[in-house]
């Protein structure tokens, strides 16, 4: 293992029905040093229309999931199984507690999303021609992955490396398809 480059697994820690921060911070603070390289709530950016005008907020992008980032290193996330067995002490079977494994693929991709990061900046196109063309924003460049718009709500799904596929089979429904913020400024026949 020496010379190894140590490389960081991500995974999504299912706790729907508690609170994001509360679990993130209980997280960080329970476990054991070098165990957990960090525990965040992955946010993006959307337009929410309210009081007559529109206004950018940041929602969850994995809405009852924390983000943590675990060293590669042979004991994996052994040491944090005290930690999740204190968070949730009902058992980790049915939903809460349980660990999804992120990809390789769409870690990049979602770190090239959050360009550093931890918030999904919002994206301003237009569409020309019937083709969207994505002019600033973090979906720059990016239009191939666009899966579906809806204009009205200023959002766009964004396909994951490996959906449909099969290669992201293990992971969670969540991280096939993420909903990020686009507003589609102008449209020309």
């Amino acid at each position: 293992m020496q010379g190894r480059e140590v490389g960081r697994i991500w995974y999504l820690l299912d706790c729907r029905g508690e609170e994001e921060q509360e679990v993130a911070r209980r997280c960080r603070d329970g476990a054991p040093r070098g165990a957990l390289e960090a525990a965040w709530i992955l946010k993006c950016q959307k337009l929410l229309r309210y009081q007559g005008e529109w206004h950018v907020a940041e929602r969850n992008l994995f809405p009852g999931y924390v983000v943590l980032s675990v060293p590669d290193g042979p004991e994996g996330i052994a040491p944090l199984e005290g930690v999740l067995g204190k968070l949730f002490p009902g058992g980790r079977r049915e939903r809460n507690g349980r660990l999804h494994a992120v990809c390789r693929e769409s870690r990049e991709s979602l770190l090239g999303l959050c360009g550093g990061s931890m918030v999904i900046r919002m994206s301003r196109g237009r569409i020309c021609g019937g083709s969207l063309v994505v002019t600033a924003g973090p979906l720059a460049g990016q239009e191939q992955s666009i899966r579906k718009i809806d204009r009205h709500k200023r959002v766009a799904w964004v396909g994951m490396p490996g959906e449909g596929t099969g290669d992201g089979a293990g992971e969670p429904a969540v991280l096939q398809r993420i909903c990020v913020g686009l507003e589609v400024y102008e449209k020309h026949a």
